[in-house]
């Protein structure tokens, strides 16, 4: 699914930039799963079957995903590995279909026209819109798995240009305000920001004295941003 638009970490050590980098994605994909399993999220999945505004089905979730993780021409077995994560969370039950989803969506993207690969990416992406969007069945708010699209573009710990129209586009085709994404890039920005920092300062050779309060007052930045997306998704 995408990308992890890393920032600057004050170490110089590449082992230090991963660990930091892994963090960071599971404090992303710990916001998705608070707000799926969340009071909110809870509430709204339990609504009449017939209240389905502004919700995509879980299979159509997956799907797109796909599509993001294509965007620069390519499906990595990392990417699919993070889409069939994502999409167990969403729905621990999809189970085979799951699966099913991805390889439809994969075997689609494949055959896709090399010279015109992102208006026909674009025009699968308005297909699986139009039969998965507000729709019976649909169980997946549309602000959250606008996050999981930015979690699956970000999982290469890249967050390409292609990437990022791409879910614009689907965001746009979603009716979504458009400054929804801009402020969940923002979000994601600075979380990981924040993840490098806290990484790096756990194996510095500072006093702990010296470096308890940095990694606190990081802490409650970190829990505020996250409550701010948790927020967001719900609002």
């Amino acid at each position: 699914m995408a990308k992890f638009d890393l920032k600057k970490l004050v170490g110089d050590s590449s082992d230090k930039l991963k660990a930091g980098a892994q963090k960071a994605q599971e404090t992303l994909k710990g916001i998705s799963d608070a707000a799926a399993k969340g009071k909110e999220m809870a509430e709204l999945r339990h609504r009449k079957k017939e209240d389905v505004h502004d919700f995509i089905t879980v299979d159509g979730a997956v799907k797109l995903m796909c599509m993001v993780m294509a965007a620069d021409g390519d499906i990595a077995d990392g990417e699919l590995d993070q889409i069939r994560e994502i999409g167990g969370e969403l729905d621990p039950t999809f189970g085979a279909q799951q699966t099913d989803a991805v390889a439809e969506s994969t075997a689609l993207v494949k055959k896709l026209d090399a010279e015109n690969y992102r208006e026909d990416l674009n025009d699968l992406v308005r297909d699986v819109i139009r039969e998965s969007w507000n729709v019976p069945g649909a169980t997946i708010p549309v602000k959250l798995l606008l996050w999981d699209l930015l979690a699956v573009a970000q999982s290469d710990n890249r967050y390409q240009e292609e990437e990022a129209k791409l879910i614009r586009y689907i965001a746009r085709h979603l009716e979504v305000d458009k400054s929804i994404v801009p402020e969940m890039e923002n979000a994601s920005r600075t979380l990981m920001s924040i993840e490098n920092e806290i990484a790096w300062l756990k194996t510095t050779d500072r006093p702990f004295g010296t470096v308890e309060p940095v990694m606190n007052e990081l802490s409650d930045r970190k829990a505020a941003i996250m409550q701010g997306v948790r927020d967001l998704i719900n609002d």
